[in-house]
């Protein structure tokens, strides 16, 4: 009888706890099928393994407070609800979660991509800025969180979510933990 309970118990405290992220998961559910491509377990399994893989206490930070904006939309410019905007836009999202974490990193992609530290595409750690275009224009940059992940504000119509890893103009990491 005591094992019932206790498994019933630690049941509730685990639905409890996976709650808060499966209520931002849900509350995207405007967003295209083709758009959502974790579930909320995957999404809460790979969050859980980046904040905890993460090379410092200011990457885990960067990653929790990303983490936190799930659902809000893109607002191309958006510098997020603390700045007076509904949402974020890709490097607007980057540049917050780094500044909750005592980092400051420049405004727009192509910056934060000359802003370095540059690091080698392989291997990549939790926390680093991966930045899609070239180098004399990034036009997208997401948080990588490990397992083939990004962290990112996509386009427009979209929300802040988990993206996988695409490849076919991915040209550049950077640390913005390095020093740290």
């Amino acid at each position: 009888m005591f094992v019932v309970l206790v498994n019933a118990a630690a049941a509730s405290v685990a639905s409890a706890a996976l709650d808060p992220l499966a209520t931002v998961w849900n509350s995207a559910a405007s967003t295209p099928p083709t758009d959502r491509r974790f579930n909320p377990d995957q999404q809460i399994s790979i969050l859980a393994a980046a904040e905890a893989a993460a090379p410092n206490p200011a990457a885990a930070a960067a990653i929790a407070f990303a983490t936190r904006q799930l659902g809000l939309p893109y607002v191309w410019g958006g510098n997020g609800p603390a700045k007076g905007d509904a949402g974020f836009d890709c490097s607007g999202l980057t540049m917050a979660a780094y500044a909750s974490a005592g980092i400051d990193i420049p405004r727009t992609a192509t910056e934060q991509y000359r802003h370095g530290p540059g690091v080698p595409l392989s291997p990549l750690r939790p926390g680093d800025l991966i930045f899609y275009g070239n180098s004399s224009f990034a036009h997208h940059v997401g948080i990588f969180v490990g397992a083939g992940v990004i962290l990112d504000a996509p386009k427009t119509g979209t929300v802040v979510r988990l993206d996988p890893l695409a490849a076919d103009d991915l040209f550049a990491a950077t640390r913005p933990t390095a020093d740290r």
